[in-house]
């Protein structure tokens, strides 16, 4: 009998669909922060005060992993969920009175508060997964963090200019309503706690993150998920650059198409067609061998998004999105699915910590694609992206499948 998404533990569903919506606010407010701070402010201000987010949310992410595997989960979850709401709370205030230090302040306030509600969410999840329910849950997951990615970024272009008030006042009133349903209904999994190693917190912190770095199988894995993020951030970085400025503009039906609507069509076609795919693809991927669906996919995706590295013809960047879209859709969900059986149940947190640092990678390789692309021809950057994507690939297969039995 397979598994229905109704079957689904009480843990996983509230992660599910209270992800889901608290995603749909955030994506409708959070990438809107850079623009806020430059119309309050200046540029040059908002740069550096973003830059300096990045290192807040960078240590806050080391401790907040850390901790979850010191406490129980629940009582991780329901600290950061209730601080994460207060926080945007008072965002709000601040956005109504234009209160624009304040504003700063609880937005670094959010940020340290966040890093412990995610780590935690995602140890109580992981520890609610098993064998039986993990494919349908990362399906499902793939399919909703797409979706109120779409939805939130349709909210925040249609409301950001008229009623940004509006927007963190929701997203507050999401995360306050989310902490009272985990309140009330997660259930613990307080047997998955890390002992300590040292009785000196900043030695046993680093003792905690030096046995994951020395898990090679789990290394080499975040290594290959790295490199095969960054061929897509390249879409947002060399690829956009490039249709500006070699893409040659077409009608049609009496529709004008220049580079830069090129790369909105690139993102709208994908966001459509996973929507659209991603769950049905789930269920026929079911009867074939993990392994093999898994290469097959990241054959698809190395292909795709080769062809598009410097396809300039609108009818062949359409066909190359598609194949990097469906290939993506085979090979992400079985890819965190199987990932899991990577991490020890008492060390969730910092290993999943660990794993999130391969986003912060992926954007400082796709943004040297810049570079790199002054030197290379488009097609030569077709061969870098091919090149990078098999690379991790071999080392995500490699360490999923070949060193079990090391």
């Amino acid at each position: 009998m397979k598994m229905k998404v109704r079957d689904l533990p009480i843990n996983i569903q509230l992660r599910l669909w209270g992800s889901f919506v608290n995603r749909c606010t955030y994506s409708a407010t959070l990438p809107f922060i850079a623009l806020y701070l430059t119309d309050q402010l200046n540029a040059r201000i908002a740069g550096l005060f973003l830059a300096s987010i990045v290192f807040v949310q960078f240590i806050s992410n080391i401790w907040g992993g850390y901790l979850v595997d010191q406490f129980p989960r629940k009582k991780m979850l329901i600290f950061g969920s209730f601080t994460e709401a207060l926080s945007l709370l008072f965002m709000w205030l601040t956005v109504v009175n234009s209160w624009i230090y304040l504003f700063m302040t609880t937005f670094i306030l959010f940020t340290i508060f966040s890093a412990f509600r995610r780590p935690s969410m995602s140890a109580l999840v992981q520890d609610s997964a098993t064998d039986e329910n993990k494919k349908l849950l990362y399906r499902m997951d793939y399919w909703l963090i797409n979706l109120s990615l779409a939805i939130g970024a349709l909210l925040g272009g249609l409301f950001y200019s008229e009623h940004k008030s509006w927007l963190f006042f929701a997203s507050a009133m999401v995360a306050l309503i989310l902490s009272f349903l985990y309140m009330k209904y997660i259930e613990e999994t307080n047997s998955f706690i890390r002992k300590k190693e040292h009785n000196n917190v900043f030695v046993d912190l680093f003792i905690a993150y030096q046995t994951v770095i020395k898990d090679k199988r789990f290394v080499l894995m975040v290594i290959g998920t790295m490199l095969i993020a960054t061929v897509e951030l390249m879409t947002s970085t060399y690829v956009a650059v490039r249709l500006h400025k070699s893409f040659e503009t077409v009608y049609l039906f009496n529709f004008e198409i220049t580079g830069v609507r090129m790369f909105t069509i690139i993102n709208l076609v994908n966001t459509i067609t996973v929507v659209s795919f991603s769950l049905l693809i789930g269920k026929w991927l079911d009867k074939f061998k993990v392994s093999r669906i898994l290469g097959f996919g990241l054959l698809m995706y190395a292909i795709g998004y080769a062809v598009l590295t410097s396809a300039n013809m609108w009818w062949l960047i359409i066909i190359a999105v598609l194949a990097a879209t469906f290939g993506e859709m085979i090979f992400a969900p079985i890819k965190s699915a199987e990932m899991l059986t990577l991490i020890p149940k008492e060390k969730r947190g910092t290993y999943n910590t660990f794993s999130s640092f391969t986003f912060s990678g992926a954007q400082l390789l796709s943004n040297g694609s810049l570079i790199l692309g002054t030197y290379l021809n488009p097609y030569a950057m077709s061969v870098v992206v091919f090149v990078i994507v098999t690379i991790g690939a071999m080392l995500m297969m490699n360490s999923l499948f070949k060193m079990k039995k090391n």
